[in-house]
């Protein structure tokens, strides 16, 4: 038995030991609640069935992917790791119990052993690469000193294909063969791993025919960090056409439902930058369509022709944003899906539409409206504007007496929030409507401060945005009955109210803190959590430093929280068994007042004081911070993937790599001839971002591409 052979059979049998670990008891369904679901992983870069050669690659954490699963569907999810998954399943019974709802490995070689095994599975979404893609694609090799520079000198060489289910070594690989003109035989030879391939191609006799090979481009790196190969024992000649790599499949006997569950579950991960560092991902999973592969034997396409745009993501024209429907977005982290390889040269405005206020508020967008704050132009009333999505047109208009005077002016602060076919519309002042999102018709009122006997003063005003979680809209009056109340959202009615201190000026997040799913947010003096159901106050933390404004909203990064401020600087939040909060890491050179931080491809970033700063996520450790002269005041930032944009108080967009070492944008665009001063956060939907400038909201196509010519709205 050869070196890499058993080094090959080590590995096996430990991955087999480990899925037996994870895996106890699951033939049985758990007592109570929704059924287990099994996940198998044939992932060839999983932690269980690779080797930690090379350091931060093939070391995909699976089991954080599991326990995210079960966070996501409530139920218990097992997880199997195997190159197979047969033997996966055969190590826990038979029948139903011996199951595989999901399966996560190489596309083609799923298809092969699903199709081989009669289990019936469907694809769903793939994975990407910390390089952003999906694909993978099969690399000729020959010996390092063979005269061979082409495919085209193969001709008399002793070729070795992998397996059929091995999509880039054998139907792509034979495609490449066969446009050279060169027939491969269909009875092989065939290499069962990359790494046996390899050895025939080093060991075969100088004086015999000379051998070439195909290896997964992913397998490369792995060859030469085990050892298998040094550097310089084999040459690249050439390369087939790309093919899918990791994808996600989920069993056709699961109910619909079921199944969009666990999509849903598997697209969220790009929401969270720790788990995707365990799963050496960039985006996370992608839907099957994000990214369309070629055909084995397809030749590659050029740049500008929808294949990978210059400089980052292999991101096609199809693809796009959903809905804005609320503070810093679907999910309040400031994350799109879809942000451009680079910023158009031209302005290209899609429509603009008049307002009478410069304003603070933020911008939101679903189905086919756009809403905004307003105020009216003698200062005693506050207007909220429901503008038609697609050209700006005003649709509706709620206004309502509002008089009083505050710092910064009078204008609402709260983003509004679309949900369900309504809107939840918060004045500065207090006032709170729900009305029809379609138009603009009052479902229902209340006074915020009137209603619970709110009396702090109001310096800034009511600037916390509403949130629907699980049936209730929650919302921060600040009374000392009633610091946070949950509100039915039908009618506004009172569910549950809960003591404490008085408003923070920051928006509450719903994270899954400790195993405990609740909402997470400040008040006047402190940090805390507390529970959905009820209102309890469930952990608090009050800073080194009073006196702190709290007005960045806290980023959830996994099992932690990092909070923002300027007299305490940034800090790392971290929990114990029992759901006890503790600061974890600090950063003090980063005391932001007002800006909110956005979290991507394990990163933090900043803006404040004139720099950018880039943190680690895992620990707050400065990556690199650079000053630059755009930076001064107020900066909105969102985040894709791959990508940070950010809009400056000047007005101006910053387009940057989210995992470039340095400040080096990509493209900057001026969005105003003259000088403005913004402070209201932008919505990024469709390709367009919303930006309300002075005195109108902007809808910008991202796009390079100019869309069609729309009257401004009257």
């Amino acid at each position: 038995m050869s070196a890499i052979q058993l080094r090959r059979m080590v590995w096996f049998v430990a991955a087999l030991i480990f899925a037996a670990a994870l895996s106890p008891g699951l033939a049985a369904e758990p007592s109570g609640g929704a059924p287990g679901l099994t996940l198998v992983v044939t992932d060839p870069l999983a932690a269980p069935l690779s080797c930690p050669c090379v350091k931060g690659y093939a070391q995909r954490d699976y089991t954080q992917l599991a326990a995210h699963l079960e966070k996501s569907l409530g139920r218990p999810v097992k997880t199997l790791f195997s190159e197979s998954i047969g033997k996966a399943v055969g190590t826990i019974g038979k029948g139903e119990a011996a199951r595989a709802d999901i399966v996560i490995g190489k596309r083609s070689v799923v298809v092969a052993q699903a199709e081989a095994t009669e289990r019936p599975l469907t694809p769903v979404a793939d994975l990407t690469d910390m390089k952003n893609s999906t694909l993978q694609r099969g690399l000729v090799v020959v010996r390092g000193n063979d005269p061979a520079t082409g495919i085209a000198d193969l001709a008399h060489h002793r070729v070795i294909l992998g397996k059929a289910e091995s999509a880039e070594k054998h139907a792509a690989a034979r495609a490449l063969f066969a446009a050279a003109g060169i027939t491969i035989s269909a009875e092989g030879p065939f290499a069962e791993a990359c790494s046996d391939g390899a050895e025939e191609v080093i060991k075969a006799p100088s004086d015999a025919q000379p051998v070439a090979t195909v290896i997964s481009s992913y397998a490369q790196p792995l060859l030469e960090g085990c050892g298998t190969i040094q550097r310089g024992d084999l040459k690249v000649v050439a390369e087939t056409a790309e093919v899918p790599f990791i994808t996600a499949f989920v069993a056709s006997s699961l109910d619909e439902p079921t199944r969009q569950r666990i999509l849903d579950a598997l697209l969220a991960v790009r929401h969270d930058p720790l788990l995707r560092l365990a799963l050496e991902t960039k985006r996370g999973f992608v839907p099957l369509d994000a990214q369309m592969p070629l055909e084995p034997g397809e030749p590659k396409k050029s740049e500008g022709s929808g294949a990978t745009p210059a400089g980052g993501a292999a991101v096609p024209a199809a693809i796009g944003n959903g809905d804005w429907p609320q503070w810093r977005g679907e999910q309040r982290d400031g994350l799109v899906a879809w942000l451009p390889a680079t910023l158009p040269e031209k302005k290209n405005v899609r429509w603009k539409q008049v307002l009478f206020s410069e304003g603070l508020g933020g911008v939101a967008v679903a189905g086919d409206r756009v809403v905004v704050g307003d105020r009216d132009g003698t200062d005693q009333e506050d207007l909220f504007h429901g503008l038609d999505r697609a050209t700006g047109e005003r649709v509706w208009t709620l206004r309502y007496p509002a008089a009083g005077k505050l710092d910064y002016g009078n204008s609402p602060r709260a983003t509004p929030l679309l949900h369900e076919g309504r809107a939840y519309l918060l004045g500065a002042f207090g006032h709170l409507h729900c009305v029809r999102l379609a138009d603009g018709q009052e479902i229902w009122k209340r006074h915020l401060r009137e209603d619970f006997s709110a009396h702090d003063e109001l310096v800034w005003g009511a600037c916390s945005s509403p949130l629907v979680v699980d049936g209730r809209l929650i919302v921060n009056p600040g009374a000392p009955e009633a610091s946070l109340v949950a509100l039915d959202p039908a009618t506004g009615a009172v569910i549950w109210r809960t003591a404490g201190a008085p408003p923070a000026f920051a928006s509450l997040v719903v994270g899954e803190l400790a195993g405990r799913r609740q909402l997470v947010g400040f008040d006047k003096v402190s940090c805390g959590g507390w529970e959905l159901a009820t209102g309890e106050r469930l952990w608090s933390l009050v800073p080194r430093v009073a006196g702190d404004f709290n007005v960045p909203t806290p980023v959830l990064l996994g099992n932690r929280v990092a909070v923002f401020s300027e007299n305490n600087g940034a800090r790392l939040i971290g929990f114990d068994a029992a759901g006890a909060a503790s600061v974890v890491a600090t950063q003090a050179s980063l005391v932001p007042d007002m800006h909110t931080p956005v979290a991507t491809a394990g990163r933090v970033y900043a803006v404040h004081r004139g720099k950018i700063h880039c943190l680690a996520a895992a620990d707050l450790t400065p990556l690199w911070t650079q000053a630059d002269r755009s930076l001064k005041g107020h900066a909105s930032i969102i985040a894709s993937a791959d990508r940070v944009l950010l809009l400056t108080a000047a007005g101006e967009l910053i387009l940057l790599d989210a995992a470039a070492d340095r400040f080096a944008p990509l493209a900057r665009h001026k969005l105003f001839a003259r000088e403005v001063s913004l402070h209201a956060h932008p919505a990024v939907a469709d390709r367009s971002i919303y930006v309300r400038g002075p005195g109108s909201l902007l809808c910008v196509s991202l796009e390079e591409a100019p869309l069609a010519s729309i009257p401004s709205g009257g």
